[in-house]
């Protein structure tokens, strides 16, 4: 009774350590780099397609768009849709708004303007999905969510150098509280994912990989639903996926966890075809490296 009691009271001071100490700003700058690369990249790819199908004679013109997003419908969240291509939606004015995403994105890795320039990336990519809810995908809502979280801490400029001095600026409480949101965030996406993965009977008999790779567009091929190759790689892929939730937890075990996450995002890129999620799964695990010792958590 007095070990239970002990662990128990010292739950609040794990707690406080966990959210509330302070953090080297240098980790926080590494993951605002990591997903400035990958969204400069995301932007330069709908330099090619937005200007085409979200303009107002694009192949989802303005009017589909407002269908779409149910305007005029009750319950169907249309009034919580903003974006400057429905008010003013020349292709002139749709590529411009991928321009100003990858100038952002540029602005953001320099880490100039601090949080403005994180908030910009943001407001230019919900002026997409807001555009086009329903062909954002998974990769690009935990990117959204990244950002919002870059808001709280972006960590120090690109041409910044650590001082050293614990009481300067290299040090911050905030940077450790955005740095925990996007850990925690990533292992509740992973463990809700595998739940949903678990909910369905393709990942049990082991088609599910196959099923993925008939609808993706690889040069790997479609697999066979009966082969042992989807076999092996669907039980494969939820193994990563719990394993990773595990290690991720233990400190001993946090750099095989780490690794962890780039075969899963590797993995959706060769047999899913979504390598921006690829990369986005590596930006996150950027936010477990600085704590790969022990002595960090």
């Amino acid at each position: 009774m007095r070990a239970i009691k002990n662990s128990m009271g010292g739950i609040p001071t794990s707690w406080n350590a966990f959210w509330f100490s302070s953090l080297e700003r240098t980790g926080i700058a590494r993951v605002r780099k990591a997903f400035a690369i990958c969204l400069c990249l995301w932007f330069a790819a709908c330099w090619f397609w937005v200007p085409q199908w979200l303009s107002q004679d694009g192949w989802l013109g303005t009017e589909a768009g407002r269908y779409l997003i149910g305007v005029d419908r009750v319950g169907t969240g249309s009034e919580y849709r903003w974006s400057i291509l429905y008010g003013w939606a020349t292709q002139s004015v749709a590529a411009g708004l991928c321009m100003a995403g990858v100038v952002s994105c540029i602005l953001m890795f320099l880490g100039i303007a601090g949080r403005l320039g994180v908030l910009s990336v943001w407001v230019c990519m919900m002026m997409v999905h807001h555009r086009a809810p329903w062909l954002t995908l998974p990769a690009e809502v935990l990117a959204s969510a990244a950002l919002l979280y870059l808001t709280i801490d972006p960590g120090l400029p690109f041409l910044s150098k650590p001082t050293g001095n614990n009481e300067s600026n290299d040090q911050s409480v905030l940077a450790n509280v955005a740095m925990r949101c996007l850990q925690v965030h990533w292992l509740i996406w992973l463990a809700f994912s595998l739940a949903s993965m678990l909910s369905h009977t393709q990942w049990w008999d082991g088609t599910a990989l196959a099923i993925l790779s008939e609808q993706a567009s690889l040069g790997l091929g479609k697999l066979s639903r009966v082969g042992w190759v989807s076999q092996i790689g669907s039980l494969l892929i939820l193994g990563f996926y719990a394993l990773t939730i595990v290690f991720l937890v233990r400190r001993g075990l946090q750099p095989i966890g780490f690794l962890l996450i780039g075969l899963i995002g590797l993995s959706h890129a060769f047999f899913v075809g979504d390598w921006m999620f690829c990369g986005v799964a590596w930006c996150y695990a950027m936010a477990f490296l600085p704590y790969l010792q022990a002595k960090k958590i």
